[in-house]
């Protein structure tokens, strides 16, 4: 028997490879099974995807790797990748498709694309998925000239990013993270093993190791919650009652931080209380449009910013023009002294005793002001203030999806921030601290693009900071101009627009109908819907002539998803170890709080299927299309090597451009430079990534920081070496 042969022979002593070579080859690139982006090693034997595991070299991860990491080889070698482009053959949804070939499938898309801009290019909605590419697909969008385009972001959190962004101009996830080295009390909100996985771990064992104190607020008992010293189990979006209940027990006990909230926030500033005047609620300013403050020593009203005074945050004063005014900070405490805020009202419907809230707060009064620590080393502040030592107060937190999924989301993640400024612990030794290429001002620069002229391009990106209602988009009717009606009168904040409202908008026509829907990674048949046969429905419904009500859909995809069966035209997307990716210090970087970071992925393999990267494919339709900096002079495409010749050569103002290492001609410049024809390669030599630490006196207090600020705007991140206030009350 051959069984019993086999065991002669190995019984006879002849040799056994008990541990064979599992790769030829080792490629270290960037994960993308979420939106983690940590590094990984990929191992090849001849040339086939053998084995995934983490980049010990890597700044995100240091060799960790999650279950979803290390899957990424089932990903890649789906039975479900798509290996052709298909034009759709019978009705939508039969998934009834021939394949093409891909002169055919983008001379297809360029005619349908063509007629729209020159007719009207809000008719092309352009949506994408979690793409981690939108300083790229966003573009591409203003190039073409349509509003209608957006990403996932809108679907997931973005009501928590854009109340930070309009509080402390940075935020949770991947602009901020805790001090993990150095705090004594983590609140963590809503954060299960979904976001920042790895480095999560990664921190909190630092933190248990240190003996520090971990609270994890959520409804659910996640792993994160297993390792907590306590978990309190509270109801599903409550989390803002309670954290209104910590600020009313703060404020009540005066356990404030008081140098911090005037020097750093806008508490002091004085608002105009007049109601029914057209200025009530906005902040009093002077002839010269500065904010305005009183001093307490003299009682005078003076200008808020660099006057050095020590300002008073309560008391109403008459302005010299007769209106009445009162500091910012009286009332934020007259709200949250309300008795609906205290311990008790609030306790029943949090799911958890009041005085488990009052413990908590006294705990976090205790670390921030009993146990202030401080860190050697002279800073010196944007008012030329020289500071000795980085003094800290050791509590921080850190919040997620848990508070973002509900429609308080923006409100509750507003209140976690003023938490952070009343007990001054933004930015500092042991609190929670921004990443690169954050702090940005409130809020950062540039308002969402109007509409433009067929032909041309918008002036601006189509997603933007509105800063009150003359930047939000509508007709003068009040109708929305963008097919999501982000930025309208109901949706003034939609940062990252309502990638769920599309289809349905798209097919009722509101507010105005469009040709061609175009998805990249975005399976909106399924994940992004809501009521998935209501979708179905809308992407097949036609009208009383037999045409569809969405005529065309162009669908981007690596995987025969549901949404596939809907498309007339399937562009086939390669694996993301197929091809190259950018993690931008203009996007969604992975910068830490002590340095600023970026990625690449590059292919580590070679498709074996007729499919190409989408941005090859969009700078190619780019080019068909004749869209301004995607051609030459001459006509010719400007990135004939496709996405890495992008990558290159690409630069937006003061020479930045998407990737931040080894810049100019010779790779000798950091974060603004010439092109470098050789950065990729020195990229993929370096493990595929780039991180730049930041010197210590840099590290802390970067709103205020002068040499911090100083940098952030060498290096394009900032517009100006200028002090960002922190904004406890918002105009």
């Amino acid at each position: 028997m051959a069984d019993g042969t086999d065991i002669h022979r190995r019984a006879a002593g002849s040799p056994v490879d008990t541990a064979p070579a599992v790769a030829d080859a080792v490629e270290t690139t960037t994960c993308y099974m979420c939106a983690c982006r940590c590094g990984i090693r990929v191992h090849l034997k001849q040339g086939v995807v053998r084995y995934i595991d983490g980049n010990p070299d890597h700044p995100v991860n240091r060799g960790v790797i999650c279950a979803k990491g290390a899957a990424g080889i089932m990903q890649h070698h789906s039975p479900a990748r798509l290996t052709k482009p298909l034009l759709r053959t019978g009705e939508r949804g039969a998934g009834e498709f021939r394949e093409i070939e891909w002169d055919e499938a983008l001379a297809l898309a360029t005619g349908w694309l063509r007629d729209i801009r020159a007719r009207a290019p809000r008719e092309l909605a352009f949506f994408t998925g979690r793409d981690q590419s939108q300083s790229f697909t966003g573009w591409w969008a203003q190039q073409f000239g349509t509003l209608n385009y957006a990403a996932h972001g809108g679907f997931c959190s973005v009501n928590m990013a854009a109340a930070g962004l309009y509080s402390i101009g940075g935020s949770f996830w991947e602009f901020g993270e805790p001090d993990w080295a150095h705090t004594r009390y983590l609140l963590l909100f809503g954060v299960a093993e979904d976001h920042a996985s790895n480095p999560i771990k990664i921190g909190l064992g630092q933190l248990k190791a240190r003996g520090a104190t971990f609270v994890s607020i959520n409804p659910v008992c996640t792993g994160y919650s297993a390792i907590a010293d306590e978990w309190l189990g509270i109801t599903p979006g409550t989390d803002g009652l309670f954290v209104a209940a910590l600020i009313n027990e703060l404020l009540a006990a005066e356990k404030i931080d008081w140098t911090y909230l005037a020097r750093y926030t806008n508490a002091a500033w004085l608002v105009v209380d007049d109601a029914g005047a057209a200025d009530h609620g906005l902040f009093a300013r002077d002839e010269r449009g500065q904010t305005l403050c009183i001093d307490a020593a003299s009682g005078d009203v003076v200008p808020a910013l660099g006057s050095h005074v020590t300002p008073r945050f309560a008391g109403a004063v008459v302005l010299a023009d007769g209106r009445r005014a009162v500091p910012a900070f009286e009332g934020f405490a007259r709200r949250f002294l309300d008795p609906r805020f205290e311990a008790d009202a609030v306790a029943p419907r949090c799911g958890m005793p009041a005085a488990t809230i009052r413990r908590i707060a006294a705990d976090i009064a205790d670390v921030a002001f009993a146990q202030t620590i401080t860190l050697p080393g002279p800073w010196r502040d944007c008012w030329g203030r020289e500071h000795a030592e980085i003094v800290g107060r050791p509590i921080a937190m850190y919040a997620m999806r848990g508070i973002s999924a509900h429609a308080n989301g923006f409100h509750t993640c507003r209140l976690i921030h003023a938490l952070q400024m009343l007990l001054g612990s933004i930015d500092v030794p042991g609190g929670f601290r921004y990443k690169p290429p954050f702090p940005r001002p409130i809020p950062p620069p540039g308002s969402p693009a109007t509409g433009n002229a067929p032909g041309t391009p918008l002036t601006r990106m189509p997603l933007g900071f509105p800063r009150g209602p003359d930047y939000l988009l509508h007709d003068a009717d009040g109708r929305p101009e963008r097919l999501d009606q982000a930025f309208s009168w109901e949706f003034p904040l939609a940062l990252h627009g309502l990638l769920h409202t599309v289809i349905h908008n798209a097919w009722k026509g509101d507010p105005y109908p469009i040709d061609t829907l175009f998805l990249y990674m975005a399976n909106m048949a399924w994940n992004s819907s809501m009521d998935i046969p209501a979708t179905l429905a809308q992407l097949t419904d036609r009208r009383d002539d037999g045409t569809y009500r969405i005529p065309h859909i162009i669908y981007v995809d690596a995987y025969h998803s549901e949404t596939v069966a809907y498309a007339d035209l399937v562009l086939p997307d390669t694996t993301y170890l197929e091809r190259w990716d950018c993690i931008s210090l203009l996007d969604r970087p992975i910068s830490d709080a002590d340095g600023a970071a970026d990625a690449i992925r590059h292919p580590v393999v070679t498709p074996d299927r007729d499919v190409r990267p989408f941005q090859d494919v969009l700078l190619e339709l780019g080019a068909r299309l004749g869209l301004p900096g995607m051609i030459e002079d001459d006509g010719s495409p400007r990135y004939p090597g496709g996405y890495a010749d992008y990558l290159r050569h690409h630069t937006r103002a003061n020479e930045v451009g998407p990737l931040a290492g080894w810049r100019g001609a010779d790779g000798e410049l950091s974060f603004r430079g010439a092109p470098n024809t050789r950065q990729l390669e020195r990229y993929i030599a370096n493990g595929s990534f780039f991180r730049a630490e930041l010197p210590p006196t840099q590290r802390y207090y970067r709103h205020a920081n002068a040499a911090y600020l100083a940098h952030a705007s060498e290096v394009g991140w900032i517009g100006a070496a200028q002090p960002i206030t922190l904004e406890l009350y918002s105009e």
